[in-house]
């Protein structure tokens, strides 16, 4: 019986150390849609716009509304400008926010509001890999620059909103592996690293907020994430060159020094090729 009384002490104290320490996350990472062109030949094109969400973040609704949320739009393209080499970019915006109510007791009661924009610009490489030129093999390297800012507004205590705002430069090198099923059905299977840097911060967190938040020091190191990317395209017959994309990617932190971040991102859009779209029509007049 002492002993029993001993094991429960044990987990009470375990249980009040880890409430005490527990805090909601601060994100300064979100993934972004990747950008796999599926180009074939010179004059290929993309031209694609995407609706991103985050499905990892639990939602939590209530009569003030919907508290957890992220999404986004993608818009993107790239163009093979010749049977080997082609050049890609894309534009990014995110709303997120996510409620904070782990630890009242440190005023940890808050919504969380999120603001991100990031423009990027690449260069790749691609080739096939068979003889029916059915399975492709691609990779590009090039970088983004944006911002990203967040606000806290606290429920409890006297605490005013904090405010935090940065820019963000990430370099990336991203191969991918294309297979082309038949005209109207394609897989990819993406694998991009991300090199990102957090610069020019301006809050007004307290240094003991920064601490318990993750937030300090993040200006002093890269921080390197692994995102890979799965992606499944699908058209029709009668609308060549237009496909519906549907893309599910994850990221994982490779760097030693922690910062919170999302895991998952879920995006849905279509993609035109321009050449192919705008050649069918043309031979239909004709």
């Amino acid at each position: 019986m002492k002993n029993k009384k001993t094991y429960f002490a044990f987990l009470l104290l375990a249980f009040c150390i880890l409430a005490s320490s527990c805090y909601s996350p601060r994100y300064v990472y979100s993934p972004a849609a990747v950008n796999v062109p599926l180009i074939t030949k010179k004059g290929d094109s993309k031209l694609a716009g995407y609706y991103s969400i985050n499905p990892g973040e639990a939602k939590k609704q209530t009569t003030a509304g919907e508290l957890n949320s992220g999404y986004g739009l993608d818009i993107q393209a790239a163009y093979a400008v010749t049977n080997h080499f082609a050049i890609q970019g894309s534009y990014t915006k995110r709303w997120e926010k996510n409620y904070a109510d782990f630890n009242l007791n440190s005023n940890d009661s808050s919504m969380i509001n999120y603001s991100r924009s990031s423009a990027e610009f690449g260069l790749g490489y691609y080739t096939y890999l068979d003889e029916r030129r059915a399975t492709f093999f691609q990779v590009f390297g090039g970088f983004s620059s944006g911002k990203s800012s967040f606000t806290d507004k606290y429920f409890t205590g006297n605490i005013d909103a904090r405010h935090f705002a940065m820019d963000v430069t990430r370099f990336y090198i991203q191969p991918a592996i294309m297979v082309r099923y038949s005209e109207v059905f394609a897989s990819s299977l993406s694998s991009r690293v991300s090199f990102v840097f957090f610069k020019n911060i301006v809050a007004d967190y307290t240094a003991e907020e920064l601490d318990r938040y993750q937030l300090k020091d993040i200006d002093k190191d890269v921080e390197i994430f692994w995102e890979p990317a799965f992606i499944n395209a699908f058209g029709l017959k009668k609308l060549p060159g237009l496909k519906l994309e549907i893309q599910l990617g994850m990221t994982f932190l490779m760097s030693q020094h922690f910062v919170d971040y999302r895991t998952f991102n879920l995006s849905a859009g279509l993609v035109l090729d321009i050449q192919d779209f705008f050649k069918k029509k043309t031979t239909d007049k004709n």
